[in-house]
């Protein structure tokens, strides 16, 4: 696996293709791996770069000193763009579409396209005056988090349950489910960060690229709230929606995944 040491610290990442850039930026808890079948598809075309999200794989984590930011996460993610080049397209996952969202929003580095994967940007609710909605949310996942600081080690169904769906936690695989457990500490550390986000109409409103946002037809109400936010103050911006798919849609479409990233990044 690659890695860029960029001011002390390491970003690893899998890459493969030829091509225009297409980055994938996965969710959380998860690593470069959760793009593996999408990026089989893309490497015929594209020059596939997945890196791993601070705190996991071998990149490294956040300080604790001030609490966890997304735009820790954004830097270490600019600093690779400088080095592989300029995406046509950024595509980003769950807690990845915050991610890309924010390289986008931050205009520190060339974006060609953002395809975002029902990206769980809860606080963009606040932008568009939907505070019932984002009051709502936030309630469901500082619970989550309290329980995680409580002691409770299946705490993680919470979050799992909110964004897949009621008993989703109880249907997934077991090597699926034990690895979720594992990883809770570093969910909270992005669900965290996700909630220390602030956006601007004005900041959308500069963005030049298209953005696309892509939700499942099953996926829970929130996740088109946010996508039709995007959507709606974005000048380029439009919403997708897959069939028969929630939130696991990168694991459960890849080939519709996959053909929609080239389709956004073609289309820029």
């Amino acid at each position: 696996m690659p890695r860029l040491v960029t001011s002390g610290r390491t970003v690893s990442y899998d890459e493969a293709g030829a091509g225009p850039v297409a980055l994938l930026l996965h969710g959380s808890p998860g690593n470069a791996k959760a793009w593996a079948r999408v990026g089989e598809r893309l490497a015929d075309r594209y020059r596939v770069i997945a890196p791993d999200l601070p705190g996991y794989g071998e990149t490294t984590p956040q300080s604790a000193s001030g609490g966890p930011t997304v735009g820790y996460a954004a830097e270490l993610i600019e600093a690779l763009i400088r080095e592989v080049g300029a995406p046509a397209v950024v595509a980003g996952h769950s807690y990845g579409g915050v991610v890309a969202l924010a390289v986008a929003l931050r205009g520190r580095v060339p974006v060609g396209a953002l395809a975002l994967f029902e990206p769980v940007a809860v606080p963009i609710l606040v932008m568009a005056g939907e505070t019932e909605a984002f009051a709502a949310a936030k309630a469901i996942l500082d619970d989550y988090i309290a329980s995680v600081e409580g002691g409770d080690e299946r705490a993680v169904q919470t979050m799992v349950d909110f964004w897949f769906g009621a008993g989703a936690f109880e249907r997934m695989p077991a090597p699926v489910a034990a690895y979720l457990l594992r990883s809770t500490a570093a969910n909270v550390e992005d669900v965290r960060a996700t909630f220390r986000e602030a956006y601007s109409a004005g900041a959308f409103r500069a963005l030049s690229m298209p953005v696309v946002t892509i939700v499942g037809d099953r996926s829970p109400d929130i996740t088109h709230r946010i996508a039709r936010v995007i959507a709606a103050h974005a000048p380029r911006a439009s919403v997708m929606t897959l069939a028969k798919a929630n939130h696991a849609l990168t694991t459960t479409h890849v080939e519709a995944v996959a053909r929609a990233i080239a389709e956004i990044a073609a289309g820029r």
